[in-house]
C-alpha cells in the first residue's frame, strides 16, 4: 500500500489542476469576436402609433393650395352696366335695353302703334321684364349682345341686339301737358337711324301710341306741336333715366 502512495498524490494533483483550470474558464466572459457589430435597438412600439400614416398625410391640402383655391377670382360672364340696341328679326320693330347694377329698363317700338315700356332685373346674365297689358321680355345677355324675345301688343319677336354707346341707345322723355302725362320714346341705332313712338295719355289703362316727333340727339329735344319735349338718355353706363 505504501508503495502506491505517490501514485495517488500524483493523480490528486492532477485532478485539482483540471477543475481549476474549468473554473477559470467560466469565470472569464467571453470577447466579441473581431468585426462583431451590435443590432440597433428597436423603437418602443409606442412611437409608431404616433407618426402619421400616409393616407392622412395625402388628404390634407397644402396651406398654399387650400389659400390658392380660395382667392381664385369668378369668372365674369355678364356686365353690369351695359346698353344693347337694334333691330328684332324681321325688321318688324326695334328694340333697346339698359342695365345697371341688376335693374333693367327696355323699350320696344316701330314707330307706330306697337311699342312697350318694360322694367326688370338683370342678374347672372339673365333678363326677366314686365310691362303694361301682359307685355314681357326675357333673355339672356353677355358683354357682347342680348338675345331672346319680346311680347309687344299680343306680338312676339325674337332679336339679338348688339352693345352700343352714346348717342345710341335709348331715350325718353314725359311732359305734362294740358293735364294729360305724354311719353315718348326713341331709339337710337349704331349707324344713326332713330325709331320712336309717342304715348298721348301714358296713365292710361292701355294707353295707345302714335309716331313721335324727330329727335335731336344733339340738343335732347323734339317739337310736339307747341310742346317742346327734352329727352333723357337711358343709359346702363352711366345709370341716368333708373
Amino acid at each position: 500500500m505504501k508503495r502506491n502512495t505517490p501514485l495517488i498524490t500524483l493523480l490528486t494533483g492532477a485532478a485539482l489542476g483540471v477543475v481549476l483550470l474549468i473554473a477559470s474558464m467560466l469565470s472569464t466572459p467571453s470577447k466579441a469576436p473581431a468585426g462583431y457589430t451590435a443590432g440597433a435597438t428597436p423603437p418602443p412600439a409606442s412611437s409608431a402609433a404616433t407618426q402619421p400614416s400616409s393616407a392622412s398625410a395625402t388628404a390634407t391640402p397644402s396651406p398654399s393650395a387650400a389659400s390658392a383655391s380660395a382667392t381664385a377670382p369668378a369668372v365674369v360672364t355678364a356686365p353690369d352696366k351695359a346698353d344693347y340696341a337694334g333691330r328684332v328679326q324681321g325688321d318688324g320693330a326695334s328694340l333697346a335695353i339698359s342695365i345697371h347694377n341688376g335693374q333693367a329698363i327696355a323699350y320696344v317700338c316701330n314707330g307706330s302703334a306697337i311699342e312697350a315700356w318694360y322694367k326688370g332685373t338683370a342678374v347672372n346674365g339673365v333678363l326677366i321684364m314686365t310691362g303694361k297689358n301682359n307685355a314681357h321680355l326675357s333673355a339672356i345677355y353677355d358683354f357682347g349682345k342680348a338675345t331672346g324675345d319680346v311680347l309687344a301688343h299680343g306680338t312676339d319677336f325674337q332679336f339679338s341686339v348688339a352693345v352700343v354707346h352714346k348717342p345710341s341707345g335709348l331715350y325718353q322723355a314725359t311732359a305734362l301737358v294740358r293735364g294729360v302725362t305724354v311719353k315718348a320714346g326713341w331709339i337710337v341705332l349704331s349707324n344713326g337711324s332713330k325709331v320712336g313712338s309717342l304715348e298721348p295719355d301714358a296713365n292710361a289703362a292701355a294707353p295707345s301710341a302714335t309716331t313721335a316727333p324727330d329727335l335731336d340727339v344733339a340738343t335732347g329735344t323734339a317739337q310736339d306741336g307747341d310742346v317742346v319735349l327734352h329727352a333723357t338718355l337711358v343709359s346702363g353706363a352711366t345709370g341716368s333715366g333708373f
